[in-house]
């Protein structure tokens, strides 16, 4: 009887007990490349949900949803593309084309991190297309490319084998070198003597302050840099004190044998005669160092004011070029830099050590000299017999028989006897394996070409989760506010070294919030006092152009009368 009494008590329990809530969730209705409407349900009137997306490799999130009374909502992309930007996207041929999003406005900015809210996009036409800027051009050990866009803003950009766009890295400055260690990992020579680090998927790993000084491990003007990547060494040049040292991949110092200051070079900061070169007494004596670059073979080419030098790694002694002690003036050809006899073929005036490819051959950009009409590229064999020079009126067509433009390469990329290059209208050109740069190569990329991330007509409905929010998500970004310096110095904090950079009265550079929706700025000191609004005024993004849209960039100028040091900024949403 008693066991009876307590199952139907149970029973009884069981039926007045309230049902737990039923998880949401969200059906796709109608997909377009721009915008997804989905179906939240169940749906309570009122309340706020966010919509998450991963499918492995993309995790995009919208929150602050609020669904129509059936539980419709859109979700779109950011809100910042436009559809005539769209429309007018060089890449689509028609309007039925599918839509392409970049990482641009998205990504990573060095000492920042990638908000994770909303769909990475860019305004078509803006700085999410290749533009012929591209400068350099790198290959890692993956097969993985990555291109420099040498133009504000400066970026790093990362596309697989194919050229299939992955994503963008903001610079807060010009990048002075980079490269890509044994594991993909991505190291770049910031001026003021400092090196960051990115792992393949561009996040921020390590980033070092070089030393100042003379003494070995340090520097006065760091100027390049190259990996060894079999050996898991980094090499960085110094222009001002003339000399190039090894480092381990972490940044300890790792002397060549036998050379004490790794090669050997000028302490006193005096340059040599340009066209000057005694093999008898300027053995390791580098000028004005820049470029390096390895050929795969144990050699390290150095690039100096006027010539080139050749290094064994394993030994640390200079190698010759054939007959001659150095590639270029004082070794293979004589007379002056300044001279005539810079036009001619295998000569140059200031040259750019663009690469050396599989095979050895070495490549040059002659890319200031007042005595040719246009910007050369010239290949010299390992003994510094040149192979070849071309420039932009040269017939070179790719396999589709679309011009090639060659001009002074400013970096290349090589495996084996592969070789790509960026040419004049911005393009990467494949090279075939020949030897040297020919026709019947393949063409990728160029001017309006998007940095293809993700088309929202390709989402699968089993990849969104759907959750109700507490409360709304007040999205935010912080950072330092950086000032106007000389181009040739790059832009830095309110302060460095003890130098104040934002004085009264200027404005910043524009700074990225990326927080995509209209939103206001504070301004704190070094102390975290909020400083008066009186103090500064600023200025936002207002229409489609350069940078995008209101919801991205800001610039705020000092209206205090009194220098700003070490001023921060935070950028929030308005409620």
């Amino acid at each position: 009887m008693a066991r009876h009494l307590r199952a139907m008590i149970a029973a009884l329990l069981l039926i007045s007990a309230p049902a737990a809530a039923a998880q949401p969730a969200c059906t796709i209705v109608k997909r377009t490349p721009s915008a997804l409407t989905v179906r939240i349900q169940p749906c309570e009137p009122g309340a706020l949900y966010r919509v998450t997306y991963r499918d492995g490799k993309h995790q995009f999130t919208w929150d602050n949803l609020s669904p129509d009374p059936s539980g419709l909502v859109v979700l779109t992309d950011d809100k910042h593309l436009q559809p005539k930007q769209r429309l007018q996207c060089a890449s689509r041929l028609s309007a039925g084309d599918p839509v392409v999003f970049d990482d641009w406005l998205k990504a990573p900015v060095v000492g920042k991190r990638r908000g994770t809210f909303g769909v990475p996009v860019s305004t078509f036409g803006g700085p999410g297309y290749l533009v012929p800027g591209v400068s350099e051009l790198k290959r890692d050990d993956y097969g993985n490319f990555w291109l420099y866009l040498h133009h504000p803003p400066y970026a790093l950009l990362k596309y697989d084998h194919n050229f299939v766009y992955q994503f963008a890295l903001l610079m807060p400055d010009r990048v002075l070198a980079f490269d890509t260690d044994a594991e993909g990992n991505l190291y770049v020579l910031h001026p003021d003597n400092w090196i960051s680090k990115h792992s393949p998927l561009g996040e921020n790993l390590a980033a070092w302050d070089l030393p100042v000084g003379r003494e070995p491990g340090e520097f006065i003007s760091a100027s390049g840099m190259v990996i060894d990547r079999a050996g898991g060494f980094i090499y960085l040049s110094d222009e001002r004190l003339g000399r190039v040292q090894r480092f381990s991949l972490d940044l300890e110092l790792r002397p060549i044998p036998h050379i004490a200051w790794g090669w050997i070079g000028r302490e006193d900061l005096e340059y040599t005669e340009a066209g000057k070169y005694d093999p008898d007494h300027m053995y390791y004596q580098l000028d004005r160092p820049r470029q390096l670059a390895l050929d795969g073979e144990g050699h390290l080419y150095v690039s100096c004011e006027h010539y080139i030098s050749k290094f064994d790694l394993a030994t640390g002694r200079q190698l010759p070029f054939g007959k001659h002690p150095v590639l270029g003036w004082g070794g293979s050809f004589t007379d002056s830099p300044f001279s005539q006899s810079a036009g001619l073929d295998g000569h140059w005036a200031r040259q750019w050590l663009a690469g050396v490819d599989g095979l050895g051959d070495i490549y040059i950009g002659d890319r200031e000299n007042d005595f040719v009409v246009f910007p050369r590229l010239q290949v010299f064999a390992p003994d510094g017999t040149l192979i070849q020079s071309l420039d932009i009126e040269d017939e070179v067509q790719a396999r589709d028989g679309r011009p090639v433009y060659i001009r002074g390469v400013a970096g290349l990329a090589a495996d084996g006897a592969r070789v790509w290059l960026v040419d004049a209208a911005g393009r990467i050109y494949a090279n075939p394996p020949a030897g040297k740069i020919t026709s019947g190569g393949q063409l990728f990329l160029g001017p309006g070409a998007a940095g293809r991330q993700f088309d929202l007509t390709q989402v699968k409905a089993e990849n969104l989760s759907v959750e109700m929010q507490e409360k709304r998500v007040i999205h935010r970004s912080e950072g330092r506010v950086l000032g106007f310096l000389n181009p040739e110095q790059g832009t830095g904090n309110c302060e460095r070294e003890g130098v104040t950079l934002l004085e009264s009265g200027e404005r910043s550079m524009w700074l990225p919030s990326r927080i995509g929706e209209p939103f206001r700025v504070r301004l704190y000191d070094e102390s975290g006092g909020e400083i008066p609004v009186s103090d500064y005024f600023v200025e936002f993004e207002e229409r489609p152009g350069l940078f995008g849209t209101q919801y991205d960039y800001f610039r705020v100028t000092n209206r205090s009368g009194k220098p700003w040091r070490n001023v921060r900024f935070v950028a929030e949403a308005k409620q």
